[in-house]
């Protein structure tokens, strides 16, 4: 009989951080979209934005992400207008499903980003998502 000592050591997976950089490029429409995917089994997901040259958008330029194109259950419309780099809060109903999702083994995931340009649309702005995930290690 297995000691829970040795039960431990063949129940333990090691995992790798990762991340994923998805480059963002608007267009001058109001919304852009784009899909990226994350490789099976990718857990612990997790998503930042770097806008590197501001938005030219007159009111605001949003970020959002979810499993359907214009979907927000993973990160709600968080702004990304201006230069810096936000930390995403990943919305609290879709915690769960993203962990779901993200970690069904032999299946890659599909991500929806939008971004939604208010006030007066702009060609104008350069950012890049990171997807923070772990992957099991073989």
């Amino acid at each position: 009989m297995a000691t829970v000592a040795q039960k431990l050591v063949r129940g333990a997976s090691y995992l790798n951080r990762v991340s994923k950089a998805v480059p963002i490029a608007v267009t001058a429409t109001a919304n852009t979209d784009i899909t990226f995917t994350l490789p099976a089994g990718a857990r612990d997901v997790t998503f930042r934005t770097k806008t590197a040259t501001a938005f030219g958008a007159a009111t605001d330029a949003t970020l959002q992400i979810g499993s359907a194109s214009a979907g927000a259950e993973f990160v709600a419309a968080v702004s990304v207008k201006a230069q810096g780099q936000v930390a995403h809060t990943l919305v609290g109903g879709g915690v769960a499903t993203l962990d779901t999702v993200a970690g069904t083994p032999g299946t890659e995931t599909i991500f929806y980003v939008r971004i939604v340009q208010t006030g007066t649309a702009s060609a104008t702005g350069a950012a890049t998502l990171f997807a923070d995930f772990a992957v099991p290690v073989a």
